[in-house]
């Protein structure tokens, strides 16, 4: 077979031998082992079941000694003991047959135990009616004795009152004579000690019966019994007839009751008898239990002597195998040794071995270069070997041809390095170039961003100045034309301002600086407002501008006002920019929202029929400074616009699309989950709250802006002091106090936080008292703002500088100030007046005009959310972190005007007071405030 002609085959051939010598070698083993396991199995079930035939002897014993305990119990506590011990008893017994007959196909011992079973049960209720029985007996056993020692207690008072008669007769007859004397005497002899005899005779009776009653109670045979209840009715009979002599109508009645229930006597013999019964009962069933156990020790015994005999037979039988299989194994363990040695002698040496040898010096020879003729591996055969030396000698003579092709080669090589090494200096030449743009690109937009840094500070200043100057003229004496003039002005430089703002979002978006706020706001409001801005523009190039406003909407929604105002100008801008005709609709409608929404999504189309936009540039339209001219001949703008709008629509959680047809117009749209909102916008401007006037120190380096922000705290009613400079100011902080300072951030000399550390050092060590200070800036990052807080302002006014923020910002700080010495000065002073009700708060009173009664209500559900988890830690604190807890409850309550809730916090502030009563106290102050929300809930504010 040309399979075994091989090196493998032959090897294949001799290895399966030996694995097949092996295999039996194995399988005979495995046979041995298995009658081993077998025997030992054996062997343990044997010593198994010795132990269970031990333990079922105990439980044999055990059961019989339970049984008769059962037997002889008195009580039922007693009765329920040993059954329950006989049940787990039996349950074990069970469990140990189970065992025992597992494998043996027996069911005799099955039906041993669940006779011996059944026969505990019937005992056990034997003995339960057994015990019924004997508390029957003793029951009416007490009855009968009762009657007649009531009968014998009868017999002997007349017994009594017999001998009191007879001696009053005897003592009469002294006083008689004759034949009165003789009719006495008479009487005496036979009625009267007749009378005694009778009574004398019905009580020996009566005892004798009750004795009668205790031995047939007593008694242990069933004769016994019927002789006792014969000679008790006799009796009886007897005792009935002496009961008539008694003469007393109720004694006599008591006495005939009495021998009614001793003629029940029967029903006594009766349960003895029943009683009698039960017990030998018991004992038969005591007996088949003995048997019944004997006979089941009997069959175990029989079942473990089988089994031994078996397993003995077995070690007989298993020692002839085993001879057997060692003969075998050395048997074939030899003819493996013989056949390992051969095979490696003809097939591994011989073959193998010896022409690998001779194979491994050739192909050193040829690693080494020597290409000599080779000594022949095999001279015969077709195997792997044979093969390998012709390949050896066919890899010589390539060897020899391909030493004279790599002559040639390396002349080549060393020709074409040269040509690779110019070639990849040039390349490391590019690489370099493309570093060094990348490099002058990366510097170039972080100048673009600083140039759009300083744009935004340096532009906003000259705007603050004009809408500052703006609002102070406000309150000059102006004519109505003026007003409208100035309306007008106005208008225009706040529209300046979001011009501005748009350029200056691109790098804010850039930046990662874009935040969506969510505030309540009227949407209706707002498109309505955009639409009659947009209408006049529209209507005088002859383009009509309609809204669409689905009337199932939310009057009132939550999210960011001013970019979504933002976005839809600029798209109606581009509306009416690019239409030369016909309309511009506007449509704000529900959209199924697809994500977690409360509220469905609000959709916003903008639709023109302006030229259109091809497929192919609509994407074009949203990239940075990228312009399309329509053919309009409209031109201009940044380019800005659109790629603004799609970054704030994202930022909103929305996507502003594009569809449009060249000659069909545009429709731009995007849906946004806009949250209806509870809150109740106020229906007009709120009037400035105007409170006590404060000396402030201004520092502004621009000379205009001093001047408006001058103007508008002159006109809150504040005390004003002008510094330029950062020295300035420190000089001024030193020779006076001040009550708060206006610090612009980017000063000349100094930077704002510098200054707001030395000032409030200077005023610490001189004047002992804190200089809070808010910051001023252009510069509206939410970064910087919450840099400036961090670094120890009170708040942050962003220019240009609106005047209802800056009096909001100064009204909040005093106020918060003032409350921890205000409400101090209520606290120590008499009740307040009868007149107001309990729930009334003047702070709230004051603040519901300028904040509103959304805002107050948000602010109340932050107490009560934040100040619950307050409370529990206080409550649980202990030392410094209670008294901080504490101090954050004052705060929060007297912010909320309540007043006798922050007494509290204080006291627990100042280490007294008691922390287990917080919890009632801030339910009673939260109660107060939902009463007070409840009664201005129709507030005009």
């Amino acid at each position: 077979m040309r399979i075994f002609s091989g090196l493998g085959g032959k090897l294949l051939l001799a290895f399966s031998l030996m694995a097949l010598l092996t295999l039996s070698a194995s399988l005979l083993g495995w046979v041995g082992l298995s009658h081993l396991r077998q025997l030992e199995q054996g062997v343990q079930q044997t010593l198994a079941d010795q132990e269970l035939a031990r333990t079922l002897s105990r439980l044999s014993g055990e059961i019989q000694s339970a049984s008769r305990l059962l037997a002889t119990a008195t009580s039922e506590q007693e009765r329920e003991h040993q059954g329950r011990l006989l049940t787990l008893q039996g349950q074990q017994l069970q469990q140990v047959l189970a065992q025992l007959g597992r494998g043996q196909g027996s069911t005799s011992l099955d039906q041993l135990s669940q006779s011996i079973i059944g026969n505990l049960g019937q005992q056990g209720w034997l003995v339960g009616e057994r015990l019924t029985l004997m508390t029957q007996g003793e029951a009416q056993r007490a009855r009968l004795v009762a009657a007649a020692g009531q009968i014998a207690e009868l017999a002997r008072s007349q017994m009594e009152n017999a001998e009191t008669v007879m001696v009053a007769g005897l003592g009469s007859l002294y006083q008689q004579q004759g034949v009165q004397a003789t009719r006495t005497l008479d009487r005496l002899l036979e009625q009267d000690l007749d009378w005694l005899e009778q009574m004398t005779e019905l009580r020996h009776r009566t005892l004798m019966q009750q004795q009668r009653i205790e031995e047939m109670w007593r008694s242990e045979r069933q004769e016994q019994l019927q002789t006792l209840l014969q000679e008790g009715q006799r009796e009886l009979a007897i005792l009935q007839l002496r009961a008539g002599a008694v003469t007393d109508p109720a004694r006599r009645q008591a006495v005939e009751q009495a021998l009614t229930v001793l003629a029940q006597s029967d029903k006594l013999m009766q349960l003895r008898s029943d009683w009698l019964g039960k017990g030998e009962a018991l004992r038969v069933l005591a007996n088949a239990n003995e048997a019944l156990m004997s006979s089941l020790n009997q069959q175990v015994g029989e079942l473990v002597s089988r089994a031994r005999d078996s397993l003995g037979q077995s070690q007989q039988a298993l020692s002839q195998r085993l001879r057997l299989l060692e003969q075998a194994l050395m048997a074939i363990g030899l003819l493996t040794l013989l056949l390992l040695m051969l095979l490696m002698w003809r097939m591994v040496y011989g073959r193998i071995v010896w022409p690998l040898q001779r194979a491994v010096a050739g192909m050193s020879r040829l690693a080494r270069g020597d290409l000599a003729p080779l000594e022949p591996i095999s001279s015969t055969g077709r195997d792997e070997l044979a093969e390998l030396g012709r390949a050896l000698l066919v890899f010589r003579d390539n060897a020899v041809e391909l030493g004279r092709y790599q002559r040639e080669l390396e002349s080549r090589v060393e020709e074409r390095t040269g040509q690779l090494s110019h070639a990849n200096e040039r390349l490391n030449e590019e690489v370099e170039k493309q570093r060094q743009a990348r490099a002058e690109a990366e510097q170039a937009n972080r100048a673009k961003s600083v140039f759009l840094a300083t744009m935004s500070h340096e532009i906003r200043t000259p705007m603050n100045g004009i809408l500052g100057g703006l609002t102070l003229l406000e309150d000059t004496h102006l004519s109505d034309t003026q007003q409208r003039y100035l309306a007008a002005i106005e208008h225009s430089g706040e529209s300046l301002l979001e011009i501005l703002n748009d350029i200056l979002d691109y790098s804010k978006i850039e930046a990662g600086h874009v935040e969506a706020r969510r505030e309540p706001f009227p949407l209706f409001q707002l498109v309505d407002d955009l639409s009659a801005l947009f209408r006049p523009k529209a209507e005088a190039k002859g383009v009509t501008l309609a809204l669409e406003y689905a009337p199932g909407l939310a009057p009132v929604v939550e999210g960011d006002l001013g970019k979504l105002r933002q976005v839809l100008g600029n798209l109606l801008g581009n509306a009416v920019k690019f239409t030369a005709r016909g309309q511009i609709t506007l449509t704000v409608a529900p959209l199924a929202c697809q994500g977690p929404c409360a509220e469905p999504c609000i959709r916003f189309v903008v639709r023109d029929t302006g030229s259109g936009i091809p497929a192919d540039e609509q994407e074009a339209v949203f990239e940075a400074f990228r312009q399309r001219k329509r053919d309009i001949g409209h031109q201009g703008g940044t380019g800005l616009g659109l790629a603004i709008s799609r970054k704030l629509v994202a930022a909103m959680g929305g996507e502003l699309i594009l569809a449009s047809e060249p000659g069909k117009g545009c429709e731009f749209s995007f849906s946004l989950p806009l949250q209806r909102s509870s809150a109740q916008l106020p229906a007009e401007a709120q009037p400035l709250h105007l409170g006590q006037s404060r000396d402030i120190l201004l520092v502004e380096d621009n000379e205009i802006n001093r001047l408006v922000a001058h103007g508008m705290l002159t006109r809150l009613g504040h005390r004003v002091t002008l510094a330029e400079d950062g020295r300035s100011a420190l000089a001024l902080v030193t020779e006076r106090p001040f009550e708060l300072a206006l610090l612009d951030i980017n000063l000349p000399d100094m930077d704002g936080m510098t200054l707001r550390e030395d000032l409030a050092a200077i005023s610490e060590e001189m004047h002992e008292r804190p200089l809070p200070a808010i910051a001023i800036s252009a510069q509206m990052y939410p970064e910087d703002i919450r840099h400036c807080l961090a670094a120890g302002f009170v708040d942050f006014v962003g220019k240009p500088v609106r005047l209802a923020v800056l009096a909001n910002a100064i009204d909040q700080l005093f106020r918060q100030e003032g409350a921890s010495i205000e409400p101090r000065v209520q606290l120590s002073a008499a009740a307040p007046p009868t007149n107001q009700p309990e729930w009334a708060n003047p702070v709230l009173d004051a603040d519901l005009p300028l904040l509103g009664m959304a805002r107050i209500r948000q602010l109340v559900a932050l107490f009560e959310s934040q100040g619950r988890v307050l409370v529990d830690k206080l409550a649980q604190g202990e030392g410094s972190e209670q008294r901080q807890l504490a101090h954050k409850l004052k705060g929060s309550a007297l912010a909320l005007g309540l007043t006798e809730f922050a007494s509290h916090c204080a006291a627990l502030e100042a280490g007294g007071g008691e922390p287990a009563t917080i919890g009632a106290q801030f339910e009673a102050a939260v109660s107060g405030l939902q009463q007070w929300l409840t009664a201005n809930r129709d507030a005009p504010f």
